[in-house]
């Protein structure tokens, strides 16, 4: 084998391992997600919105972490985060680059719905904790593929990704 197909061989690998570890992670999310969300509700519940696959959808709410929002929904919506070894700065964004899901949380501020997005979220780390839109192909409830993603900013939606 050559040196350039040796090397190509090899980034291919990285990348299929960076996408599996993208996935992985997602699909952690995911399940702590499913989590937080599915306990407590009752039958006098208003019952919640069904969404099927492959259904367009478009919401609006918060870009959140998926690994710190579930340790304390009051505080890790920012930025910064209440985390076991103490307040973190710029956590969101920190999680985000280092490869941990991200979503967005809409119709509330801790009892509102999450959607993992599944993207690779060191793209949207720059925007954590603001107010976005997100067009996207539903894969299953709570999971979005997202189309289009918009940040508000100065009165009009920015286009981010």
């Amino acid at each position: 084998m050559s040196n350039a197909n040796a090397a190509l061989a090899q980034a291919q690998s990285g990348a299929v391992q960076r996408y599996g570890f993208t996935l992985g992670c997602a699909l952690l999310g995911l399940f702590l997600f499913t989590g937080c969300q599915s306990g407590g509700q009752t039958s006098d519940d208003k019952a919640a919105p069904v969404y099927e696959e492959g259904q367009s959808l478009t919401m609006e709410g918060t870009l959140i972490d998926t690994r710190c929002y579930p340790l304390n929904k009051d505080v890790n919506r920012g930025l910064d985060h209440e985390r076991p070894e103490g307040f973190v700065k710029a956590c969101a964004t920190a999680c985000a680059n280092q490869g941990f899901p991200v979503a967005i949380l809409r119709g509330g501020e801790t009892d509102g719905e999450v959607w993992v997005l599944m993207t690779v979220p060191a793209v949207l780390a720059d925007y954590m904790a603001e107010e976005i839109r997100v067009q996207g192909t539903v894969r299953s409830t709570g999971v979005l593929i997202p189309e289009r993603v918009e940040t508000f900013s100065d009165g009009e939606w920015l286009t981010v990704l």
